[in-house]
């Protein structure tokens, strides 16, 4: 067989029919087509080998195709393409997969070139969850490329083409390949050095192809091109990577420092794993956002603070000039709450109160030179400590209990049907936690999520969600274009029923760089219903407990008040017991409410757009007897 198959458009494999060409490249075809059992639209690939179906290597393929479709097939992770069903048919072995209509991010680069960092981090996480778990399974890739990073309509990422190179690999030398037949197994421009050498290869192949995807959707193009691929390996092997920062100062350096010791020639030095990087790549935006911050703060100081003459900046004994004392933290205005679903984005207005200015202290007569020099430092002394001092009370703030607040119901929502409150909200995002009263452990584990969770309970991942596996915790990421809320259920405890009534408590930390609610689910409805309780925090440092209408899906908000630091790590909990509800942070009550509209129902992890949170230690109890 050979790759000059012609058009296929009508023909039937198995039980699909073949309806047009949707792309092509050095690894096979693939069509549009539609299924018959079951009835619906799916993609067909179809193996494009180079070598003749009479050879004694075609049989080897075969041999080879079969055994590895059969691990493909086994791959089950929301990140990864999963396969159908796979056959031989005509001289042609294929691949049934579903049929996604997002494009891929190779399309996206060609509409919109480089992307933001932001939205470049969202897709390599997606893209490490799915390595890693292949890896766990002993699966390589061996051929990432923006092609291969497919999009869902919803936007969420799925990773194609898992071990097709392996499939077509005749384990002969890559350059002896090239260079008696001008092809290779893999793509030239994401080639690892390894692969271009002929090595055996191990996951680091993926890591290194990895980071030449998050080069390429950072600049818009490949590090390297050439005439032919044999120029393009010879680069892989030889040059280092440019540098993305001299050319555009909005990448940060810490990120060209990523993407580097991603692609580093020697594989024991790249990172350990494809999460590895993914969080490296999290630190060094972090890192870039605070260094600005503090750059912004010092531009901020007038000159003037500096250029006055010193003798009249001399301190007396006893004295602090007013113009060296770091300004309050900015007041902060909190717009009312006009409805759940707008809640994400709730703007804040920060007002700079106005000092006057110092009034010069009358000089004394010239002192001794050494007394100058004494002033100059105790000046930039107090100059820098004021600076650190400011960031520390800006990053602080959350240490300052906010007054507690009672809620209004909010506009356009009706009121609770059992609307009782008893109990103050108070703030409680950086109180100690407490003993709060609890019954007998059901189940506990440190990594949440339908793919994350190994100690035998059963998950639902929701509505679209991005969970990562981190080991001892799981990040968990909404891809909502809108304001709509994702998450995961825990729906099935090993060997026992699910209680109606029990308490759920998660440890959960929202990353610095997304903004929106996330929290707690409880007593969610089976099936296809809309009904369910949440617990929540807000943005704009409050919380709230809302229900949901079971046939509209449209909430009502509970009870709520006050909060603290949405950005510091928080412990929440529920005591679901009947119809009372009590709500807990850090082992500080923050309410207590009454409601009849669900009497049982499953618990899980709640976020909104916009939110990434790290989730670990997820818990569940019988209530206190």
């Amino acid at each position: 067989m050979t790759s000059n198959t012609g058009d296929l458009t009508g023909k039937t494999l198995g039980t699909c029919v073949l309806e047009r060409l949707l792309g092509h490249g050095g690894m096979g075809v693939v069509y549009l087509a539609q299924q018959t059992r079951p009835a619906r639209r799916v993609a067909v690939k179809i193996m494009l080998p180079q070598f003749a179906p009479s050879s004694e290597i075609y049989q080897e393929f075969l041999a080879r195709f079969r055994r590895e479709a059969d691990v493909i097939a086994r791959l089950e992770h929301i990140h990864i393409m999963p396969i159908y069903e796979y056959g031989e048919q005509d001289g042609l072995a294929y691949l049934v997969m579903p049929y996604l209509t997002g494009g891929s991010l190779r399309d996206v680069l060609a509409h919109r070139g480089r992307l933001p960092l932001s939205e470049v981090i969202s897709y390599i996480d997606q893209a490490a969850s799915a390595l890693d778990y292949a890896h766990k399974h002993g699966v390589i890739h061996r051929d990432l490329k923006p092609a291969n990073f497919l999009l869902h309509a919803d936007g969420r990422l799925v990773l194609a083409d898992f071990g097709i190179a392996r499939i077509l690999d005749n384990d002969i030398n890559a350059f002896q390949t090239l260079t008696a037949t001008g092809s290779m197994v893999g793509t030239p421009e994401y080639m690892a050095p390894e692969m271009a050498r002929g090595e055996v290869i191990d996951y680091r192949a993926d890591i290194y192809e990895l980071g030449i995807v998050l080069f390429q959707l950072l600049s818009g193009h490949a590090p390297f091109t050439g005439n032919t691929p044999y120029a393009v390996a010879i680069k892989h092997l030889q040059d280092p990577l440019p540098l993305l920062h001299p050319v555009n100062p909005s990448i940060p350096t810490e990120v060209d420092t990523v993407i580097q010791k991603a692609t580093a020639k020697q594989r024991e030095k790249r990172y350990a794993s494809a999460q590895e990087l993914a969080r490296a790549l999290h630190q060094a935006a972090a890192t870039s956002i605070v260094k600005q911050s503090e750059e912004d703060l010092e531009q901020s100081i007038p000159p003037t603070q500096l250029s006055a003459p010193l003798v009249d900046s001399t301190i007396r004994a006893g004295e602090t000039p007013a113009a060296l004392i770091p300004p309050p933290p900015p007041v902060m205005q909190s717009f009312p709450d006009n409805g759940m679903r707008n809640k994400a984005a709730q703007a804040q207005t920060y007002t700079t109160p106005v000092y006057p200015s110092p009034t010069p202290h009358p000089t004394s007569g010239q002192r001794p030179p050494w007394w100058i020099f004494i002033g100059i430092l105790l000046i930039l002394v107090l100059f820098v400590g004021g600076i650190l001092i400011g960031l520390h009370l800006n990053r602080s703030s959350a240490s300052i209990t906010p007054t507690p607040s009672a809620t209004t119901a909010k506009k356009g929502t009706p009121t609770a049907k059992t609307g009782t409150t008893t109990g103050q909200p108070t703030s409680a995002a950086t109180t100690p936690p407490a003993t709060f009263p609890v019954g007998t452990l059901l189940y506990s584990t440190n990594s949440p999520g339908q793919h994350c969770d190994t100690h035998g309970g059963m998950w639902n991942d929701y509505n679209g969600v991005q969970i990562g596996c981190l080991g001892n915790a799981a990040r968990i990421s909404s891809t909502a274009q809108t304001a709509s809320l994702q998450g995961t259920f825990f729906t099935q405890l090993p060997d026992q029923a699910y209680p109606a009534n029990y308490v759920v408590q998660v440890q959960l930390q929202q990353e610095q760089y997304s903004q929106g609610d996330f929290g707690i689910y409880f007593r969610n409805q089976p099936g296809k219903q809309q009904g369910v309780y949440t617990f929540l925090i807000h943005p704009d440092r409050t919380w709230s407990a809302n229900v949901y209408d079971n046939t509209t899906g449209n909430p009502t908000k509970l009870t709520g008040g006050n909060f603290g630091d949405a950005y510091a790590p928080i412990t929440l909990a529920v005591i679901v017991n009947g119809q009372q509800f009590t709500f807990y942070a850090n082992g500080t009550m923050l309410g207590k409410i009454s409601d009849t509209s669900y009497s049982n129902g499953t618990a899980g992890i709640a976020v909104d757009q916009g939110v990434r949170v790290v989730v670990s230690n997820f818990a569940l109890y019988t209530p206190e007897s």
